[in-house]
């Protein structure tokens, strides 16, 4: 009797804990997987966890984020995201990793506001953030130079280019003045703690890296590494040298190797003086 009891017990306190858990998972019904895929790691990242493990959700297929920080009494604290996309829409939840007598939904509350924020008012964040920054009407040129870190290249790339030894850098160049200029992205370097210069990898090196990476990652049974479909990878999100008339804008990725960086360094050259200006972004 008393064995039966316990039994009811712990049945009464699981249907408390995923009744509580419940209130915490996201649905929206208009969310493409690539928006849900990236608000999810980013709120997972404005908590203070590092993702270790990033598997991308694709309609029909769930996606799933292992974070982990370390803990306010020693340790570490361990927690998954699971993301569900199909024809009805998205579902996203997130919970500590524990057993569930002992949850807690600290975390799962967190992320729920964290992500719905970023769903329900991203765009406005942008613009904000835009503004702050002095965007493009304040005249002049912008520069906006962000290493990608670590599984964060997953969500523009689909692989892991941290696991190949690979930086990816996003440039955005806004040309917010009266002058036409020249962009070389060649002309973009990174400075390491030394203060010395870091010149871009070659795409050819970087693509066989990669797809060594890619199969190792893939496991037994995994197709031969290809280099020639990473590097059209690589490629077809290179930012590309180009002309930026007044207004203009471009952007894409350029790519160094793995290290600690504080800042970048740009020029571009004025096509009717044939004069260069630099741009110096600190990290």
């Amino acid at each position: 009797m008393l064995a039966r009891f316990a039994l009811l017990a712990l049945a009464v306190i699981a249907a408390a804990c995923t009744s509580a858990q419940q209130q915490y998972v996201a649905r929206r019904p208009n969310l493409s997987c690539d928006d849900a895929n990236r608000y999810a790691f980013s709120s997972v990242r404005s908590l203070g966890y590092t993702v270790g493990r990033f598997q991308l959700a694709q309609r029909g297929t769930p996606g799933l984020i292992k974070a982990s920080k370390p803990g306010e009494r020693g340790g570490e604290e361990h927690a998954t995201v699971d993301i569900k996309c199909d024809a009805t829409g998205v579902e996203v939840f997130g919970a500590k990793d524990e057993s569930l007598l002992k949850q807690d939904v600290t975390f799962s509350r967190g992320f729920f506001l964290a992500f719905t924020g970023l769903v329900d008012h991203g765009a406005e964040m942008v613009a904000w953030h835009e503004q702050e920054t002095g965007g493009t009407t304040g005249g002049g040129v912008k520069f906006k130079i962000q290493p990608q870190i670590g599984l964060e290249t997953k969500l523009d790339f689909g692989e892991n280019l941290a696991g190949a030894n690979i930086l990816a850098v996003k440039v955005t160049v806004q040309n917010g003045s009266n002058i036409t200029y020249k962009l070389d992205p060649a002309a973009i370097e990174l400075r390491n703690t030394a203060d010395d210069s870091v010149h871009q990898i070659a795409i050819p090196e970087a693509a066989a890296a990669l797809a060594r990476v890619s199969v190792a990652e893939a496991g037994d049974g995994a197709p031969p590494p290809d280099p020639a479909r990473m590097e059209n990878l690589l490629r077809s999100r290179q930012l590309a040298a180009r002309t930026l008339r007044p207004g203009d804008q471009a952007e894409g990725f350029i790519y160094f190797p793995t290290g600690t960086y504080t800042r970048a360094r740009a020029t571009l050259v004025d096509t009717a003086t044939d004069e260069s200006e630099g741009f110096l972004v600190e990290f």
